[in-house]
């Protein structure tokens, strides 16, 4: 057993009423059209409890994030086993810079941390 077993659970328990409902939206897979080139499939949409928030100016200067980046925060226990936002991703969520309106946003970059308890999206 890790000593980062049960830490998903346990912050997705602690901190879900602090988040807010958001979807995250999976492009689907290529498929052949069958005349030698590709189509997407449908997109798969996920639950998740999010957080939109912005970066620190720290951050964004030694990073060298755009001003127009914001920092969405998932809860990973939020989301089905096995799905794991990545870049090319969208992400809907309450956004308070619109008044909590849903704001829909492409993941730019993501980082985590090990248990997969928490995940930061660089979103645009």
């Amino acid at each position: 057993m890790s000593i980062i077993t049960g830490v998903q659970t346990e912050a997705f328990a602690d901190f879900a009423e602090d988040f807010e409902d958001g979807v995250l939206i999976v492009p689907g897979a290529q498929v052949s059209d069958g005349q030698g080139g590709f189509v997407t499939g449908s997109p798969t949409s996920h639950d998740c409890k999010a957080l939109v928030t912005d970066y620190d100016d720290f951050r964004r200067a030694s990073l060298g994030i755009p001003g127009t980046d914001r920092l969405v925060l998932v809860l990973g226990g939020s989301l089905p086993t096995g799905v794991i936002p990545a870049k090319g991703h969208k992400i809907t969520a309450p956004d308070p810079a619109k008044g909590l309106a849903p704001s829909t946003f492409d993941v730019i970059a993501k980082t985590g941390d090990p248990a997969a308890a928490l995940y930061e999206l660089q979103a645009r």
